[in-house]
């Protein structure tokens, strides 16, 4: 289980930066006009704040220093790169809520050589932009780091977003520029580090950009597509503990069983429910997983990660990798776990895989320095019948949004084409009931009544309907006579939505 969810970023600097200060300072607010009229009236006008900011940091910090600045940066989008490229130092910056989120794109082309979109950590202390308390409308991430915050008895925080005096506690130290007289507050200094950089990933050094070289004009693949996947291969190999306790779908999955590209936005994994022990337990199992994939991805230097969400039932933290060259790309973890144990053992199979780039590196017969470490991992997909429900069951309950029922039917006919089509079906109907039940349990735990609402708005002949339009015969595979769809649908349609959860966990029990 994991320790913490704040990144702590003092042995990377001491690796990078031996025996360096460690310099704070935030809420420079170079550009902002309106701030003349509040904190700042002691100066003429903006150009005059800015050119005595500057002096100040440089009269305190080195060009071999480390400062971290604690957001509201600049309030010119133009003027970022140049304020940076005058101030000394080795510069990071945690994200306010008046920095352009277009900074974690293009931060290594503006002077800087990190950013954080939340709270980090430097020898026991907590670095933030907003102070960590209790604030109305914050964010997951920030909340379940203001939660180890609170548990610590030696730590400080220092912030900035507060322009002011205001006194929070002992734990608390505002480091905004009005508090410090403009000069930054030195907090320490990295150690001599004796041991070796090691990165848990070559995404986090040299290494992508000489394999992109020796890659270079021998695919047409985005970047992007080969660091999402090399990441998502990289915790399926992590998670190999968590074996027999969970499976793969949704647009990657496709991608490893059948090579179907497209642009696989999460790691989509579901837990499968155990029965045999309690549901705090499986719930627990959930967020064990969910931690540790984070864990592992937060000590990559490139990587930021921000919880999205952590319930019962479902896991989702996003991923943003930025490296030096630029190179960005965007990656969600989502598991969940459906409250009813809706599987069989037959609707899976398992398969090894590698990552993309080592494949296009086999292919194009490149040799692999011995240094480079390739995820290799082995786990349990869907078979194509459920890759097919799944789909299906998309489409057909899809509200509006025609753009992506054409990428749901273009996913279905490759799939059906590629791994369904002659394959025996007689199980088919079967799968797609039990599959939707899954689907009204999940929206249930989610309290999302809306969506099961609308999934009993649609009439049975409404749905045959659509299914008949497909140029596929999954419409008489429902209508079959021993398939349990039609009877169980017109239950489900009749049910109140509030007794939904309970209808489909007693019918699955039936089906299987």
């Amino acid at each position: 289980m994991m320790n913490t969810f704040c990144k702590d970023i003092y042995k990377m600097l001491c690796q990078k930066y031996p025996n360096r200060n460690i310099y704070v300072i935030g809420d420079h607010h170079y550009y902002h006009h309106n701030i003349l009229h509040y904190t700042r009236s002691n100066f003429s006008d903006i150009l005059n704040m800015n050119e005595y900011i500057v002096r100040k940091h440089n009269e305190t910090v080195s060009k071999e220093d480390i400062v971290i600045f604690l957001g509201d940066f600049c309030f010119k989008n133009s003027g970022i790169k140049e304020m940076m490229e005058r101030m000394n130092g080795h510069k990071y910056l945690i994200l306010g809520n008046h920095d352009p989120k277009s900074i974690i794109k293009n931060y290594p082309n503006l002077g800087l050589e990190g950013v954080f979109t939340t709270p980090i950590k430097i020898m026991d202390n907590y670095l933030s932009h907003e102070p960590l308390i209790d604030l109305e409308n914050m964010d997951l991430s920030f909340s379940l780091i203001l939660n180890e915050f609170k548990k610590e008895s030696h730590s400080i925080n220092y912030h900035g977003h507060i322009h002011t005096s205001d006194f929070i506690s002992l734990a608390h130290k505002n480091v905004t520029c009005e508090m410090l007289d403009y000069n930054p507050l030195l907090i320490g200094q990295t150690e001599n580090s004796k041991e070796e950089s090691k990165d848990p990933s070559f995404i986090s050094s040299t290494h992508f950009n000489k394999t992109l070289s020796i890659l270079k004009d021998k695919h047409h693949i985005e970047p992007s597509i080969l660091l999402s996947d090399y990441i998502y291969s990289m915790l399926l190999q992590h998670n190999f503990f968590y074996y027999d306790k969970y499976f793969v779908q949704g647009s990657f999955g496709l991608f490893k069983k059948y090579d179907y590209l497209s642009n696989f936005s999460d790691l989509d994994i579901s837990l499968l429910y155990n029965p045999s022990m309690s549901k705090r337990k499986n719930i627990s199992l959930l967020k064990e997983m969910a931690d540790s994939s984070y864990e592992l991805l937060k000590n990559i230097s490139e990587i930021n990660l921000r919880f999205e969400k952590r319930y019962s039932s479902l896991c989702i933290f996003e991923a943003l990798y930025t490296s030096k060259k630029p190179y960005f790309t965007s990656c969600y973890f989502d598991a969940n776990m459906i409250p009813i144990d809706c599987y069989k053992k037959e609707d899976f199979l398992s398969l090894e895989g590698i990552s993309l780039i080592e494949k296009l590196l086999i292919r194009n017969k490149s040799t692999l320095p011995s240094e480079y470490e390739f995820p290799h991992f082995q786990t349990q997909f869907l078979k194509p019948e459920g890759d097919i429900a799944n789909l299906l069951l998309q489409l057909l309950f899809q509200k509006g949004h025609e753009d992506k029922k054409k990428i749901i039917l273009r996913k279905l006919e490759y799939v059906y084409l590629h791994a369904f089509k002659n394959k025996n079906i007689e199980n088919f109907s079967n799968t797609f009931t039990r599959f939707l039940l899954r689907n009204i349990s999940l929206l249930y735990s989610l309290n999302r009544l809306d969506e099961i609402s609308y999934l009993q708005s649609k009439s049975l002949n409404s749905l045959l309907t659509d299914l008949n339009k497909l140029k596929y015969p999954f419409h008489d595979i429902l209508i079959s006579y021993d398939s349990p769809f039609p009877s169980v649908y017109k239950e489900i349609i009749s049910t109140p939505t509030e007794e939904t959860f309970k209808t489909s966990k007693q019918i699955v029990k039936k089906l299987k």
